[in-house]
This record gives C-alpha cells, sequence and structure tokens, in this order.
C-alpha cells in the first residue's frame, strides 16, 4: 500500500514537472503556481515521512500521513484540473 502511494506521489509531481503547466507562456505564473510548488513540497516532505514511520514499525502515525498525503494530492489535482497550474 505504501508502495502505492509513493508511486502516485511520483507520478503526481512527475507530471507537474513534465507538462510544465505551473507556468505560461512568456514566462509568467499561473495563478496557481505558487500554491502548487508549496503542495509538491509539502507532498514529498510527507511522503519521505510516511515511509519512514513504516521504516521504523510506526504503523499509525503512516496511516495518518498517508491519510493527509490524499487529502494534499486530492488539492493539487483540483487546482490542476481548474487550470491553475
Amino acid at each position: 500500500m505504501l508502495a502505492r502511494e509513493e508511486a502516485d506521489t511520483v507520478e503526481l509531481i512527475g507530471s507537474l514537472e513534465r507538462s510544465g503547466k505551473a507556468r505560461l507562456p512568456g514566462g509568467s505564473a499561473g495563478i496557481g503556481a505558487a500554491g502548487v510548488d508549496t503542495l509538491e513540497s509539502l507532498i514529498a516532505d510527507l511522503n519521505g515521512q510516511m515511509l519512514e514511520a513504516a521504516a521504523e514499525l510506526k504503523f499509525e502515525l503512516a496511516a495518518r500521513l498517508r491519510d493527509e498525503l490524499a487529502d494534499l494530492k486530492r488539492d493539487l489535482r483540483q487546482i490542476q484540473k481548474a487550470g491553475h497550474a
């Protein structure tokens, strides 16, 4: 389950980097670009914390972090869907 969550994180963040959608033509940032950058950093950080907690057998903490990650990823996908990233 954790491997699937990490793969989803890598895919989500990687898709934003590959698409370049966080920037508009002319180099100006979209209205969600700063939020996207913040969310990406937070998601990556929480993903690492989740994996570390699981490795340390702190499964309740890992589950809470997984749930928080799911919420943040949902928010990021909504920003993408709205075209602000």
